[in-house]
């Protein structure tokens, strides 16, 4: 999916609902755990290669501050259960209200 592709196909950013800015894509199942036997088990290469949520820089920058790709790829790969991280959910109320242009700055908080 190039870049075109992807802003006709998401306006908005999955997480926080901003819009009018550019878009990544987010890997729901992270391709450094495509390999892993767990990860083979859990879903089907179909699946593997095409769940991805369309995400502004900024929430994108913050599920990966927040959590590793292993416990993206076991707990959070859907939208829904990012959502349901407490810390995402609170990050993505917070830059909802944001203006696009607004540089943000993510801590990771990974292991604690």
């Amino acid at each position: 999916m190039n870049e075109q592709e992807m802003a006709a196909s998401a306006a908005a950013c999955e997480l926080c609902g901003r819009t009018h800015l550019p878009l990544t894509r987010h890997h729901l199942i992270p391709q450094s755990r495509h390999n892993k036997a767990r990860t083979k088990r859990q879903f089907d290469k179909q699946a593997m290669k095409t769940e991805i949520a369309c995400l502004c820089r900024a929430c994108h920058s913050q599920v990966h501050a927040v959590l590793s790709n292993q416990q993206l790829a076991q707990n959070y790969h859907t939208i829904e259960d990012l959502r349901s991280q407490p810390e995402i959910a609170r990050f993505a109320a917070w830059i909802a209200n944001k203006p696009p242009g607004l540089k943000v700055t993510v801590r990771s908080h990974k292991g604690k």
